[in-house]
């Protein structure tokens, strides 16, 4: 019940004061340009229009990454080095051949009844067959070698999709940064236009003498100070907009220097400079109900990056265990069927038939296997605990987050009552001042506080949506 209220406070502020121009098209804003030919025109002078959804932002921005790409290669990469090295826990057959000369041939000699001297072999020697060699045992050498490259493979996997999971947050960051920074420029051009016309009027009032000229200045200034807040805000637009276009990848279609929000278009904000390209976000309420799962999903224990601290891990225990059977004797059965020439003193080819059994065993090596054996073991402890701490530090995150994002949603209840509290009073006092009751510091005062309430609702907004975003990096429950 909590969110679907939200949920309704959100969809009512995120379209507070758009009801003379709609926000999903064009076509919807011609009632305020006259003619379609008109509305052309103005599209024309204002330069193109610039919509991207929250979900092709996340596509572009996996697809461009370069962190994000390497790291799916290092993982691709790790899986074929897994795979080799689990090859040599089977038999291995091979074709080998030798050709050798000899410039000396021994001979051994015999009576000339015998035919004399003869040869023990010729010049030229060949051999030519399949082998095969099987390693028996070796104590776990290979199978403990081919599990630690599986589990540094499993590791290398698990960091991927931490930079999976980093490239979203870094786009929905921007995109959400992008989305506060146009609501600031469109509800200081609303606040703007209310100053104009307020102006517009004490102008009227102040040349029939029913208004002082005091009053008449006070409004000008008001008019100008909305007016630099709109070039300013303008400013943080356009590098809102040229990160998020770094960020995601996406390239922007025009002159991004002053952008407008798109639901501006066609509107006269006291000869603001023509914006070269408008801006069109997809609405608070829409990217909301597509992140709201990360609202009610719990903690992942087994974070991405966590799992790839725990798959190195893995790796270097299997490795240490790996040197240690290194020790132990090693017996390998081979076998081999050859085609061999000479045959001794014969001079013809002839098939041979072979099968051998070698047993080897380190007695000596300075060491060596022992130290490789504590290094792998240290570095083992070392990454665990990395990952105890990870994981401890990623739970603190994830607890501050959900905390946030409960008052966030607490603090939206406060800001729609105090936005209508705020229009109201600012309905009232311009009313008051029309009527002879009020002064126009009262009526500053008022469209003052409307427009901070209107920003602080939207800045609200903005974070109630980072947070959900933060909360999604650690759960991974948004699809």
């Amino acid at each position: 019940m909590r969110y679907i209220l939200f949920f309704l406070i959100i969809s009512g502020t995120a379209r507070a004061g758009e009801s003379t121009v709609p926000p999903s098209s064009f076509a919807a804003e011609g009632g305020l340009g006259g003619s379609s030919a008109q509305l052309m025109d103005t599209i024309q002078r204002t330069g193109p229009v610039f919509s991207v959804t929250l979900k092709a932002a996340e596509e572009n921005g996996l697809a461009s990454d370069g962190q994000y790409k390497s790291a799916k290669l290092s993982a691709e990469a790790a899986r074929a080095a897994a795979a080799a090295y689990g090859s040599l826990l089977y038999p291995r057959l091979s074709l080998e051949g030798s050709l050798r000369y000899n410039e000396v041939v021994p001979s051994i000699a015999m009576p000339p009844a015998l035919g004399g001297g003869r040869p023990l072999g010729d010049n030229w020697n060949y051999s030519i067959g399949p082998s095969a060699s099987w390693t028996l045992f070796d104590g776990g050498v290979l199978g403990y070698g081919n599990k630690s490259a599986a589990a540094y493979a499993s590791s290398r996997l698990a960091e991927a999709e931490n930079a999976r999971r980093q490239v979203l947050l870094k786009v929905r960051t921007a995109y959400f940064k992008l989305l506060l920074t146009l609501e600031r420029v469109y509800l200081i051009g609303e606040n703007l236009q209310l100053s104009l016309s307020q102006l517009k009027d004490i102008s009227l009032g102040a040349k029939a003498g029913s208004r002082s000229r005091l009053d008449e200045i006070r409004a000008r200034q008001e008019t100008l100070a909305r007016k630099r807040d709109l070039l300013r805000a303008r400013v943080e637009l356009s590098g809102a907009l040229r990160d998020f276009s770094f960020t995601a990848g996406v390239e922007l279609p025009g002159d991004a220097a002053l952008p407008l929000d798109s639901r501006m278009a066609g509107r006269d904000y006291g000869g603001a400079e023509p914006a070269l390209l408008l801006v069109k976000a997809e609405p608070y309420e829409t990217i909301l109900e597509r992140l709201s799962p990360a609202a009610l999903a719990g903690f992942e224990r087994e974070l991405p990056s966590v799992k790839a601290l725990g798959g190195a891990e893995r790796a270097y225990r299997a490795q240490a265990t790996a040197y240690k059977a290194e020790r132990l004797p090693r017996l390998i059965l081979g076998a081999r069927s050859s085609l061999d020439y000479p045959n001794g003193p014969n001079l013809y080819s002839f098939v041979q038939n072979s099968a051998s059994l070698a047993l080897s065993l380190p007695l000596f090596e300075s060491g060596r296997s022992s130290e490789k054996e504590k290094e792998s073991a240290l570095n083992a402890d070392s990454v665990r605990e990395k990952k105890d701490e990870a994981m401890l530090a990623a739970k603190r995150d994830f607890d501050k987050a959900r905390d946030a994002y409960n008052a966030l949603v607490s603090e939206e209840l406060i800001n729609i009552e105090a936005l209508d509290d705020a229009a109201e009073a600012a309905k009232l006092a311009y009313e008051a001042y029309k009527a002879g009751g009020g002064t126009w510091l009262d009526v500053e005062s008022a469209n003052l506080k409307e427009l901070q309430a209107k920003t602080t609702a939207a800045e609200t907004n903005t974070e109630i949506l980072l947070k959900l975003a933060l909360l999604d990096n650690m759960s991974g429950s948004v699809k």
